[in-house]
């Protein structure tokens, strides 16, 4: 499966989009950190580092328990961007440190435990800020969005939901909503609140918002496979970063381009899209976006049938998810490694790695990565001449991508269910 790349306020997610190839921050550990470190101890730490350093260490709490969890099987995010998510972090410190809702010894213990990834009494003393009818309810909603942003996408999609209704002009808020929608794969939803982030975009005369709006709705569009509309779209949040001069959001609408060209068959003209947004984001230290367009350059290896080379970029990207705990990174290269076993014949490993994505998949909610998912089983089965558990698997990705709304690749398990001589 092959990524697309989402951008977000000062954000780069990650988007899937495809069917056969299915397919920044250095990570900030607190100081002298060890797993066996004293309670106290850290509790002292905590109450002398500023809100951004504590928003840094959470970040990196959770990006470790991300790589654990993939150690193992899971029992059953999409990307943000790091520094983003610290910045929104940071709010979300400055405001329990602020509040009166909950004593000083209370707030100290829920920093203590932001320290080590667990957001429960943090999230609680939040909670009873907008129970309370705080003038601060607006942040308090938002804050407990940005905890369970990037391991609890559909409580944190409710907590932003709650925020607008406090704060209806906050374009960061209604952008969140669109990307957690859209992780989602609640497409007229996300579209919805893209628009709405756009509209206040304009109205601020913000033209960084306004970029990353039409970015979003690109990819919403390049989803339903509109590509005309997704590269005029694009093309517009390219100028406007130009216009600013903004590398991140230059590289982001380089990579969703080249996605474009892809599709349409444009292999040269892909590579070339895919090579100056990696430039750009290796300048920028960006692993994120390295890791992304790595995977990208990966498919249009394997579409060449550059097999050796294709496992080399799929493993340099692998490299980096891990590294950032990027969990939808990891599944989906871990689904395009299973592609190359695949076609290698290798049908036991490709099982294992498909097996793997599709757990993944699963813990985060991502329909298409599950639909992808399903479909490549559906293949592996149907090579060993397994034709029920194919058409089982084939049947699961499509009812899942009609959900989503992905035209193409409905029409695309369509015809692999027909070619079972079965009517979808």
């Amino acid at each position: 499966m092959e990524w697309t790349i989402l951008e977000v306020v000062g954000v780069t997610v990650a988007a899937i989009a495809a069917l056969a190839a299915v397919v920044t921050v250095i990570i900030t550990k607190w100081p002298d950190q060890r797993p066996e470190q004293d309670p106290a101890a850290i509790a002292r730490e905590v109450a002398s580092a500023t809100a951004r350093e504590l928003a840094t260490v959470f970040v990196a709490a959770q990006e470790q328990q991300g790589k654990s969890a993939d150690t193992q099987p899971p029992p059953s995010d999409a990307l943000a961007e790091k520094d983003q998510r610290i910045r929104e972090l940071t709010q979300a410190v400055e405001t329990l440190r602020n509040t009166d809702t909950a004593s000083e010894a209370q707030r100290k213990d829920a920093e203590a435990a932001l320290a080590q990834g667990d957001t429960a009494k943090a999230d609680a003393i939040f909670a009873r800020m907008e129970q309370a009818g705080s003038d601060q309810a607006a942040r308090a909603a938002k804050a407990r969005g940005a905890i369970a942003y990037m391991n609890q996408p559909r409580e944190a999609l409710q907590h932003y939901q709650r925020a607008v209704v406090f704060a209806p002009e906050d374009a960061k808020a209604w952008n969140r909503i669109g990307v957690l929608n859209l992780r989602l794969g609640e497409l007229a939803e996300a579209e919805t609140a893209f628009q709405r982030t756009r509209e206040l975009g304009q109205i601020a005369g913000d033209k960084a918002t306004v970029a990353k709006a039409l970015g979003n709705l690109g990819i919403i569009a390049s989803t339903r496979g509109d590509l005309d509309k997704a590269e005029k779209l694009h093309r517009r949040a390219l100028a406007l970063n130009e216009e600013l001069s903004h590398k991140e959001g230059m590289a982001t609408t380089l990579g969703n381009l080249g996605v474009i060209a892809k599709t349409r068959g444009e292999l040269d003209e892909a590579e070339r899209l895919y090579r100056r947004a990696l430039t750009l984001f290796e300048e920028l230290g960006c692993k994120e976006g390295m890791a992304t367009t790595l995977g990208n350059l990966g498919v249009i290896a394997k579409t060449r049938g550059e097999l050796d080379e294709a496992e080399r970029l799929y493993r340099r990207a692998l490299t980096l998810f891990e590294e950032l705990g990027c969990k939808e990174g990891m599944a989906t290269t871990l689904g395009n490694l299973g592609v190359i076993a695949k076609t290698r014949g290798e049908l036991d490993e490709a099982e294992r790695l498909y097996q793997r994505a599709l757990a993944l998949h699963e813990e985060l909610g991502h329909k298409e990565g599950m639909a992808a998912a399903f479909s490549n089983l559906g293949v592996l089965f149907e090579t060993r001449g397994q034709r029920t558990e194919a058409e089982g698997y084939w049947r699961r990705a499509l009812a899942l991508y009609t959900e989503v709304g992905m035209k193409p690749q409905i029409e695309k398990t369509k015809g692999l269910l027909r070619g079972l001589g079965v009517e979808p």
